[in-house]
């Protein structure tokens, strides 16, 4: 019952991506692979800078339960960004798992009028699960303290990590 009232409250959630850079309206949807989407733009330094992004929305109401931002910042190691709904209990972190291996626990970094973000380092280990895997599991605590799983679909993972 605490799972249903937590997903309910997920629904409720107003919730928009967090992308690494500012939005801006010169961003455009340059492709789609599968689930996920590759976005570009000129960044501050006059260079064009993508990003791959991909919403979990419920599947019965179709709001927003959690973005997912993968960026590659030039000279630094890539990154993804998984920003979920307020309500989740800051210090449990968030879990990943692919392929139910689990990958670790993050804690978060910051918390917006619309939800709370996480960062994940990509090493050459996270980005090779990546790719090859079939199905993403995030785990969250509720405000219950009970565990809440989302789907993070790797449909296109790969395809839209090698585009950019």
């Amino acid at each position: 019952m605490r799972f249903v009232v937590f997903l309910c409250c997920l629904g409720l959630a107003v919730f928009t991506a967090r992308p690494l850079w500012a939005q801006d309206p010169s961003q455009t949807l340059r492709e789609t692979h599968g689930d996920w989407e590759v976005h570009c733009g000129i960044g501050p330094s006059g260079a064009e800078e993508c990003f791959m992004f991909q919403a979990v929305n419920m599947q019965s109401s179709l709001e927003r339960v959690m973005s997912a931002v993968v960026a590659k910042p030039p000279g630094e190691d890539p990154l993804l960004r998984l920003t979920v709904p307020l309500g989740v209990l800051l210090p449990n972190g968030l879990n990943l798992a692919i392929d139910q291996v689990d990958m670790g626990t993050v804690g978060y970094l910051t918390c917006f009028a619309d939800g709370c973000m996480t960062q994940v380092d990509m090493t050459a280990d996270v980005v090779a699960s990546l790719k090859g895997g079939n199905q993403g599991v995030v785990t969250v605590v509720d405000t219950f303290g009970q565990p809440a799983q989302l789907p993070l679909s790797l449909t296109g993972f790969t395809a839209a990590y090698d585009s950019f």
